[in-house]
């Protein structure tokens, strides 16, 4: 059960994630702390009665900036998010050696830790065969955010392996309100426009206020396991896009994409970003990631957790109205 009296510090507190981590936390009456490179007065934390320490995680001062707090659990969700094969050396700054300063903190102060990783650490899965646990293997797209991630979870797993009060969850492709740094909501905001093509692959889709519930739960009470899957709902993209179209009001793809237009797309992508002094989004690392199965089955933190993802139509719904009522999509055409 959660105790009103636990002081949880929220790390990348402007996130997706990290902003329905910290207001699912206030919500439960939680004394919050927030911390992000952001100032107070970024439109995420404004609503937020929360104290707030503007920092970098990665710059060494966060235990003199700690050090009249108690916490009794960190939430780390800060992270450099770049889908591709550049800025690899701010993805490693920020994920890996992030999570080691947190990490090192918590264990000097006997505070426990909820990481923040992703189902991009783990083995991938199958349609056929969601993976239930963890396995080995790997044949993830080795981009920058993949790899920077899967160091950032060696450290975890050293923690864990030490003894230290460390937990590890895994979210899938969250859809949701807040989400004032646009994660998914690129997504969405692009196919205002019509895509003849989705990527072939698929993602488990949950709801970010579903994955913070069951963090908190563990920062809050501690957990049976060290490690949780929290996904959701495993579709295609295909699908997933189509159901974006329809909501957007938008014309949906029309086939997945196929390889021969899956080998000119990154080709073309390669060589738009040998002309430009940073790689876009659309890179042939993200092209290859959209072409696999990240399908998992959060079966563990429904039974330790009691973890629920609500179904994704209502998530994808709640993420659109919330990006409409921002001005971040525009306005639909009446018919």
């Amino acid at each position: 059960m959660i105790q009103s009296r636990k002081r949880i510090l929220v790390t990348g507190a402007t996130g997706l994630l990290g902003n329905n981590i910290a207001r699912k936390a206030l919500e439960l009456g939680l004394n919050v702390v927030t911390l992000s490179r952001s100032p107070k007065t970024h439109p995420s934390l404004q609503e937020f009665t929360a104290e707030h320490i503007q920092a970098d995680v990665t710059d060494g001062s966060l235990e003199k900036l700690l050090q009249d707090s108690r916490i009794d659990a960190v939430v780390h969700s800060a992270a450099k998010i770049h889908i591709g094969w550049k800025h690899l050396a701010e993805s490693m700054a920020v994920n890996e050696v992030g999570t080691k300063r947190i990490v090192e903190w918590a264990q000097k102060n006997d505070t426990r830790v909820v990481h923040v990783s992703t189902v991009n650490c783990l083995p991938l899965a199958t349609p056929e065969n969601p993976l239930p646990e963890f396995g080995k293997g790997d044949l993830q797209t080795p981009s920058s955010y993949v790899v920077s991630k899967q160091a950032a979870q060696r450290i975890c797993n050293q923690a864990i392996e030490r003894g230290d009060d460390c937990f590890a969850v895994y979210p899938g492709f969250m859809l949701g309100p807040y989400d004032w740094q646009l994660s998914s909501g690129k997504m969405i905001v692009a196919l205002q426009k019509f895509r003849p093509w989705a990527p072939a692959g698929g993602c488990s889709v949950c709801d970010p206020r579903d994955v913070a519930s069951a963090i908190l739960k563990i920062a809050v009470d501690g957990a049976p396991s060290r490690h949780y899957i929290l996904a959701g709902e495993n579709i295609t993209y295909l699908e997933l896009w189509t159901q974006i179209a329809k909501h957007l009001g938008a014309r949906p793809p029309v086939i997945a994409m196929r390889k021969p237009a899956r080998v000119i797309g990154k080709l073309l992508a390669d060589l738009l970003n040998t002309l430009r002094k940073n790689e876009s989004e659309f890179n042939s690392a993200a092209i290859e990631m959209a072409q696999q199965f990240h399908h998992y089955d959060s079966g563990l933190a429904r039974r330790d957790l009691n973890y629920a993802s609500r179904n994704y139509l209502n998530s994808l719904g709640d993420a659109i109205q919330w990006l409409s009522d921002q001005g971040i999509l525009k306005p639909r055409k009446s018919s």
